[in-house]
């Protein structure tokens, strides 16, 4: 190449990726799926722990935990058996076990946040993977099923480690024993509705006879 010749840029292939759901192969969202499922029951046992911790029923433990995200549920978690545990070693093994589990939701995140994507022309699966955390970065790599799989079965033994602890120190929520209300509607028409209702019984019937 001579003093006057310009670098010729080298073409890249255009890899047009297949980001179809539909189109992933059944295994692979068969494994998904298996995430999904032990994710829930692992955060299904942090959610019974911190019912016993505050000695609420099965019922209120629901009606206390059902909204509370991952996160949160560590945080009480570790909040309430710091003032609950009996020695520091008790508050030692269960902050190993939320740990697991800790690390557990972040394999969960990484499954069930990112998507899957195939390869137009070898069908490789592909992990695409996005963090936006004071800069945006993108990983695309290969994942296998037998990858996902052990994700889940790493999170599910993180759930059932919580749940041994918690029979070996016999720490459940105890179970209801009043009867549950049925579910009321509670709008304002709704209670005004009621406030009336239960005005008018409380009122007279009708208007006493004058005195003679």
């Amino acid at each position: 190449m001579s003093n006057g010749d310009t670098p010729k840029e080298e073409k890249r292939e255009l890899i047009v990726y297949d980001f179809d759901p539909n189109n992933i192969p059944p295994e692979y969202l068969q494994a998904v799926g298996l995430v999904a499922m032990t994710s829930a029951s692992t955060e299904s046992a942090t959610a019974e722990f911190i019912g016993a911790l505050i000695g609420a029923d099965n019922i209120e433990t629901l009606a206390l935990t059902t909204h509370m995200n991952a996160p949160l549920k560590d945080h009480v978690a570790r909040s309430l058996i710091e003032l609950n545990a009996v020695s520091a070693e008790i508050l030692d093994q269960v902050d190993d076990l939320l740990d697991n589990i800790d690390d557990a939701t972040a394999r969960r995140n990484v499954i069930i946040h990112n998507q899957l994507i195939m390869h137009p022309k070898t069908g490789e699966v592909l992990s695409h993977r996005l963090k936006a955390r004071g800069s945006l970065q993108l990983e695309l790599r290969p994942i296998s099923v037998e990858e996902i799989k052990e994700d889940a079965r790493l999170i599910y033994e993180a759930a059932l480690a919580l749940i041994n602890f918690m029979g070996i120190f016999r720490i459940e929520p105890r179970e209801r024993r009043a009867p549950l209300r049925e579910p009321l509607n509670r709008s304002k028409k709704a209670r005004a509705e009621r406030r009336d209702l239960g005005g008018r019984k409380a009122a007279p019937a009708g208007p006493k006879p004058a005195a003679e």
